[in-house]
């Protein structure tokens, strides 16, 4: 049986790191303009939204698909082309978008990398697409693959289902820390392999009896305590992974709250944050396109004289409402 239920609370979440990611990719440009208050946000935003970003694409996949895979219901091919039809139109419309503004003859092979989504994490860890946080995606594709085969085997032998899921987050773990240069197992494959794997494992949670709020809510306790006396000791950056393995356990820890707090939920569900966790995927994938174009009309024209500040909401404003009046064009399109 396919899963159908959607999160209200994970959709609010989304957006909260989206924001955090956006603030951390175009610090510079805006000259920290709000570095006063989100000097956190400025130094670990990037992290902690692509750790929560593999972890909730995770916990989502296995939720809807887990059943369909393992009782043979989906093939790979379906599986991973609905994937590549929500992904790859807008991931190379930005990667286009990123060469066009840069005005530069695109490397060959970088070129052919980018085109493919492989130009990360498969036989290059540091090599990035043209639009950079895309880099998310060509390991997001080799992650989805790889679950798809863990539920293949897990349809003959269903008990190797959560030791395998584990053993490829512990594995993912062990890349953090090693920080290894070999195709498929480099850093980067490392992040998303934890993350993506924890996820899953909080799948778990949800397709088995229902947790009891209050045992939820201690061990959520427990994790920010362990957290905070280990980083209160010894400091962010002298934990191994230089503190990624801390941020995996803060996201997971997040995301139980976003799934069953219920004073969180409630705030998770503003109508804002709903509206910005929708439309996550596009800000993220276009926050830099649409940030080297207002840098550029406001360089070469001064369309918008405004202090560092300023200028980086009005920015923020227009990259939020794109997605928006893009889909309500798209709708006008169709019904015409």
């Amino acid at each position: 049986m396919e899963h159908t239920k959607r999160f209200a609370g994970l959709d609010g979440l989304r957006a909260v790191f989206c924001i955090g990611i956006v603030i951390y990719h175009v610090n510079e440009p805006f000259g920290a303009a709000f570095s006063k208050w989100l000097e956190p946000v400025y130094k670990y935003g990037g992290y902690f939204g692509n750790y929560i970003f593999f972890m909730l694409s995770g916990l989502l996949t296995a939720y809807h698909y887990k059943n369909k895979i393992i009782s043979q219901e989906c093939s790979l091919r379906s599986f991973m082309a609905k994937r590549i039809v929500k992904i790859y139109p807008q991931y190379f419309c930005s990667n286009l978008c990123i060469l066009i503004l840069d005005r530069t003859i695109p490397d060959p092979k970088r070129l052919a990398a980018t085109c493919l989504m492989i130009s990360t994490g498969w036989f290059d860890g540091k090599a990035m697409p043209y639009n950079f946080p895309a880099w998310f995606l060509c390991i997001l594709l080799l992650l989805y693959m790889l679950y798809y085969l863990v539920g293949k085997i897990s349809s003959h032998f269903p008990k190797l289902y959560i030791p395998l899921c584990a053993f490829i987050m512990i594995w993912g773990m062990i890349l953090v820390i090693g920080d290894w240069n070999v195709p498929f197992n480099y850093r980067t494959c490392g992040e998303g392999y934890l993350n993506f794997f924890l996820g899953v494992l909080l799948a778990e949670l949800l397709l088995s009896s229902p947790v009891k709020q209050e045992i939820l809510s201690a061990v959520n306790l427990l994790i920010l305590l362990g957290i905070i006396i280990s980083v209160r000791l010894s400091g962010l950056e002298s934990m191994p992974g230089n503190g990624c393995l801390v941020f995996s356990c803060l996201c997971v820890n997040l995301v139980c709250m976003a799934l069953y707090g219920k004073y969180l939920v409630r705030l998770l569900m503003l109508p804002p944050l709903q509206m910005i966790g929708k439309f996550s995927f596009f800000i993220y994938l276009w926050h830099i396109p649409v940030v080297r174009a207002y840098l550029m009309a406001e360089n070469q024209f001064h369309l918008f004289d405004l202090d560092a500040a300023r200028n980086f909401i009005l920015y923020f404003l227009i990259l939020t409402a794109l997605p928006y009046f893009s889909a309500k064009v798209l709708d006008f399109l169709k019904k015409t």
